[in-house]
């Protein structure tokens, strides 16, 4: 009995983990609050789902395996059971709850423009050849040239700058120098200019997209 009920919490605990670790490398799992919480909870709900397909193998099984032999594959088979169903699921799952999210707040908050999912990743993904100019939020520069690659792991907001080849871009522009160009009018019809305001990580990106 003991042997039964310390199988059972190793399996569903480091099955827990490894749908955890699954979805973050998947980048699926977008921390709220303190990232060690937000581990644990994720943890958990898959847990259930663990756990409950643990006692289903059990149940099966036991007409054909006993003692400890049922209890090795069990917990093995768990295991493969946690890495698959995350690797499947996990980015289905998140793209289902963004767009849930999507309905409730246009139905609630009347912001149907408003996309609930990561905010770096939206503000990055799928423009190409695209200028930035970064800032601290005291306004000084602190980089510009072209994203070739971010990173999308939660929580990390590096990425690479290739620099500018023409000679206007030799200076970077100042911070109000390019406050200025993005509300002018005048150049809306021209290109995109976008800004990214992060204060936890004391950055302020503009990107320009032609």
């Amino acid at each position: 009995m003991l042997n039964k009920i310390i199988a059972t919490l190793i399996t569903v605990g480091g099955a827990g983990y490894i749908n955890y670790f699954v979805a973050n490398q998947l980048s699926a799992v977008e921390s709220i609050g303190d990232k060690k919480t937000s581990q644990i909870a994720y943890s958990l709900i898959w847990s259930v789902v663990d756990f409950s397909f643990f006692l289903f193998l059990q149940q099966n099984l036991k007409g054909h395996l006993h003692g400890e032999t049922l209890l090795i594959i069990c917990m093995l088979v768990t295991l493969v059971f946690s890495f698959l169903i995350s690797l499947l699921l996990a980015k289905p799952l998140q793209k289902l709850s963004y767009f849930l999210y999507g309905i409730i707040f246009k139905v609630y908050k009347e912001n149907n423009g408003i996309n609930p999912g990561s905010v770096w990743d939206d503000f990055l993904s799928g423009q190409n050849e695209l200028e930035a100019y970064c800032y601290d939020l005291q306004h000084n520069p602190i980089g510009q040239g072209f994203i070739t690659a971010y990173s999308k792991i939660p929580g990390k907001h590096d990425f690479v700058l290739q620099p500018f080849k023409e000679e206007k871009h030799k200076k970077q522009w100042s911070y109000d120098e390019i406050e200025e160009i993005s509300q002018n009018p005048g150049n809306w019809d021209n290109f995109t200019i976008r800004q990214y305001i992060n204060v936890q990580e004391n950055l302020i990106i503009f990107t320009i997209r032609k």
